[in-house]
């Protein structure tokens, strides 16, 4: 039979299967989840207590319980499924015959950050300050409520900070200025901090559109006719395709990515960038993701037949890619190509 590392918190997942992206942060953070398969098959007769990523019924926290220690241990909710003000609820609740602690856990900055919200004398608040902190991770504790409120605000927060560089991205267009160059100097002020795109967004809209204008700019002007399109498939849902009627279009996805045909039927998809890129007119970047910011710009030379990028991403430096380049525009950064 195995023995629990004391130096990990092992936890009973109430999902069969958990997210492997969930096991993959969370086991950064020193936590282990079992599925109930897992733990028997491992023989782990004890487990700190349970795993939730999403609001459920409490009848089936209820039957989970006796497959816990005899004594109260911990409930962790943890993820982006966990509705607003839901972990108040579960501490109110009695689970079984006696109460549980109840921990609200947020990472944040990459899972270098935690917000732990929970009793800050609690056994397991504290457990899982001390396992953050083994790891070189900076915790914050404050009530469930409070990481609740700022798990809510943050996303809203960044959403309105990048439509504020994007609109400050058409005055540095007029004015003749750069906006990455903008963007660095004000983020010398440690109150604005130096990143401003929020890859992660809910709402792809205001880059759709600078993007649609751009490249719908880019193809009329250059006369091209096959484009690559570098992004996850859900932004590209969001956007306008009338720019692309009569174009030839790959879209670079990942190797296991599923593509919803029906949406883009007519397009080519394709994990391999370099045959996406093969002949390309006009490569247009979405998301910089799969390497594209490592990738050397003599690469694209040589794969595209026109090498005019259009980058919502700020993926190259600008001075490379404009002399590499036949055309690069990023947000902020006017180029005369097409104009």
């Amino acid at each position: 039979m195995l023995v629990l590392d004391h130096r990990h918190l092992t936890l009973l997942a109430l999902s069969e299967e958990p997210a492997c992206a969930v096991r993959t942060e969370l086991a950064a953070c020193g936590i282990r989840l079992l599925s109930a398969g897992e733990r028997a098959g491992a023989g782990i007769a004890r487990v700190d207590g349970l795993l939730l990523t999403e609001q459920t019924d409490p009848h089936e926290w209820e039957r989970a319980v006796p497959m816990l220690a005899a004594s109260p241990g911990v409930l962790l909710l943890y993820g982006a499924g966990v509705p607003y003000g839901w972990s108040a609820t579960v501490a109110s609740q009695s689970v079984g015959q006696a109460q549980w602690e109840v921990v609200r856990l947020a990472l944040l900055s990459a899972g270098e950050k935690a917000l732990i919200g929970g009793e800050p004398n609690g056994r397991w608040v504290r457990t899982l300050c001390r396992l953050l902190a083994d790891r070189g991770r900076v915790s914050l504790v404050c009530r469930m409520r409070e990481v609740d409120e700022a798990v809510r605000q943050l996303p809203r927060f960044l959403a309105w900070k990048e439509r504020f560089y994007l609109e400050l991205g058409e005055v540095c267009d007029r004015e003749g200025v750069s906006l990455q160059t903008v963007a660095r100097a004000m983020g010398m002020d440690v109150r604005v901090g130096q990143a401003w795109l929020f890859p992660e967004r809910t709402d792809h809209k205001p880059l759709c559109d600078w993007i649609e204008r751009e490249a719908g700019l880019a193809l009329e002007k250059t006369n091209g006719h096959r484009v690559a399109l570098w992004g996850p498939p859900s932004l590209w849902q969001e956007m306008g395709t009338s720019w692309l009627q009569g174009k030839e279009v790959w879209l670079v996805t990942g190797e296991e990515e599923p593509v919803p045909n029906a949406i883009f039927s007519g397009w080519t998809t394709c994990s391999s960038w370099q045959k996406a890129l093969q002949g390309a007119d006009l490569l247009v970047i979405g998301k910089a993701e799969g390497g594209i910011c490592e990738l050397p710009l003599q690469e694209l030379v040589r794969c595209m037949r026109q090498t005019v990028v259009v980058d919502a991403c700020a993926c190259f430096p600008v001075q490379e890619a404009r002399s590499l380049l036949q055309g690069y525009r990023a947000v902020g950064e006017k180029t005369n190509v097409w104009e």
